[in-house]
């Protein structure tokens, strides 16, 4: 037989495989941060975060959802960061509309470290995207040089110690260090969620380290009719946006997780806009319960800060030691 018979049939098969790779690729997502990453910094100012989704012509699609998912940073290989709970925890998962081809939502970054953002998109005619981003958050400078300062501080204790003590045992010098740093800090308590009977705005219990559950419920025709619902979450004590989602379309419940990266309070609000319908607020302030940083981060820091003062104690001893000796 000859091959040109199989020749159409090779065609269209080329062709089919070509039509199934071009639909996979016709969404296609971008994400942007204002400011930029490499501007960024803990607990510094919130970022505004934004998603676009375009098809094969580069124009934003005109409706679909996106589901976003924001995981922390893992742990450090020695120091922790200021929320060790929070390292390698799930701090975000919502799903929204987009407009325009569109979300834009702002967020707080706790900790230093590589996030990772996941990110579905789904459109009514079936079309499905995802695409995973990874970035780093670097640390305050100012907090390197106060460690470098304090890491100093402690040498030279050790090694004034030392000079001072230079008969007494070292064991119960060491002792005594890590006496000083073994002192428990105070840690606040979690207070019930407080708001209006009836409010639209429902918060589950809200812990460092696990993503709290928050639900907006629509209500009367509300839930049939399309609305424009905005959410914020606002460190009470900082006085800074940790969450901000601003006027995304919604029919129906909204519900989201959002992990509360600090033990203190926070005010967290919701309106929702209908056409012709006057705008719904709710509000409630919350208390997130803090949780004593866990050994494996503890240990680390203890034992470097003590062995700082062990190798100040050494030093000062050699050198008072060495002093004698000169002088005999």
């Amino acid at each position: 037989m000859s091959l040109t018979r199989f020749a159409p049939f090779a065609l269209a098969a080329a062709a089919l495989l070509a039509g199934a790779r071009a639909r996979a690729q016709d969404l296609e997502i971008h994400f942007k941060s204002t400011p930029p990453i490499e501007r960024l910094r803990p607990y510094d100012d919130p970022a505004t975060l934004s998603l676009l989704v375009t098809g094969s012509d580069g124009r934003p699609i005109r409706q679909g959802a996106v589901a976003i998912r924001l995981d922390a940073p893992k742990a450090g290989r020695f120091f922790s960061t200021d929320f060790p709970w929070v390292e390698g925890s799930r701090l975000e998962e919502l799903r929204v509309n987009l407009r325009q081809g569109r979300v834009n939502w702002k967020y707080l970054f706790p900790i230093r470290g590589e996030y990772r953002l996941a990110v579905d998109v789904e459109t009514p005619e079936g079309k499905k995207a995802s695409k995973e981003f990874t970035f780093s958050i670097r640390e305050h400078r100012e907090k390197w040089a106060i460690l470098a300062a304090f890491s100093a501080a402690l040498f030279c204790l050790g090694f004034v110690a030392g000079r001072i003590f230079t008969r007494a045992p070292a064991a119960a010098a060491v002792i005594l260090a890590a006496g000083l740093f073994l002192i428990p800090d105070g840690f606040s308590a979690s207070d019930e969620p407080s708001g209006g009977e009836g409010a639209a705005l429902e918060i589950g219990a809200a812990t460092v380290g696990t993503p709290a559950l928050i639900q907006w419920h629509a209500a009367g025709d509300a839930a049939r009719a399309p609305e424009l619902l905005s959410l914020k979450i606002v460190h009470l004590e900082k006085g800074k946006i940790a969450f901000e989602l601003e006027r995304v379309p919604l029919a129906g419940d909204f519900a989201m997780k959002f992990q509360f990266t600090d033990g203190a309070e926070y005010r967290v609000s919701a309106l929702a806009e209908q056409d012709g319908r006057p705008a719904r607020r709710s509000e409630k302030i919350i208390s997130a319960t803090a949780l004593e940083p866990p050994m494996r981060a503890m240990i680390p820091a203890l034992a470097y800060f003590i062995g700082l003062i062990v190798v100040g104690l050494g030093a000062g001893r050699w050198s008072k030691r060495r002093g004698k000796s000169a002088e005999k």
